[in-house]
């Protein structure tokens, strides 16, 4: 590939292999405090630790099977993610997890298609987003059932939630986040103008979609998100 593409695609699986190391670390700390009664819960959750195994092992194989090699870890990034474990409950992590971090992952991941370079980039992107469909859609089955039996625990979600919003916003997207999507979105570096219309576009469908599946749960978040409030600012 061409050098300004492969680097960009080799910082992008860099981030991606950071991004599923917390994500199957964070169920996986969960494990021994669910309640064996619920094992369906359990052996799924088992699965999902699996599943983000295999998507940041075949990320970081990525990075380094054509030349290009791994990419920066930005400070950034590392506290944008370890905020995940700061949680009180299982159902604040379902839905700074599940319902916010993977839902946003997924949309990337559905967006590989189109970035990708190769037949082997694009079976990636679709096995992995076919996976990451399963975490979120258990986060919010989950979440749906508890607002149903319980709805004095919507506070308790709404916060978590608007944490996570905050989170994103404070921290914004370094130039190891950014720059890889302008690059591959535009085709190429001298193309980076096509690459940032293209993501405001992305960036736009990562909100309608986390706000779709709120919805979804049985909150609504269309006034309180703080996305919305910060369209201005590049997030990821």
């Amino acid at each position: 590939l061409p050098k300004d593409i492969e680097h960009a695609m080799c910082q992008l699986a860099t981030f991606f292999t950071e991004v599923e190391f917390i994500a199957g670390d964070v169920p996986g700390s969960w494990l021994g405090q669910v309640n064996n009664t619920y094992h369906e819960t359990k052996l799924f959750m088992a699965t999902q630790v699996m599943d983000e195994a295999r998507h940041l092992e075949v990320f970081r194989k990525r990075a380094l099977a054509n030349g290009g090699g791994l990419g920066k870890c930005p400070r950034e990034v590392e506290e944008g993610l370890k905020y995940i474990f700061d949680i009180g409950s299982f159902p604040q992590m379902l839905a700074r997890l599940h319902l916010f971090g993977e839902g946003r992952v997924l949309t990337l991941f559905r967006m590989g298609e189109m970035i990708a370079q190769n037949e082997a980039e694009k079976a990636i992107f679709r096995l992995c987003a076919q996976d990451e469909s399963r975490h979120v859609a258990f986060g919010c089955l989950q979440l749906r059932q508890l607002i149903k039996e319980d709805p004095d625990r919507i506070d308790e979600i709404h916060e978590a939630l608007d944490s996570a919003e905050e989170r994103t916003i404070e921290l914004g997207a370094t130039p190891e986040q950014l720059e890889p999507f302008l690059i591959l979105l535009g085709g190429g570096e001298k193309h980076m103008d096509v690459g940032m219309e293209k993501f405001g576009v992305l960036r736009r469908k990562i909100v309608q979609e986390y706000l779709q599946r709120c919805h979804s749960i049985g909150i609504n978040r269309q006034e309180r998100c703080k996305l919305r409030e910060a369209e201005d600012v590049n997030i990821i």
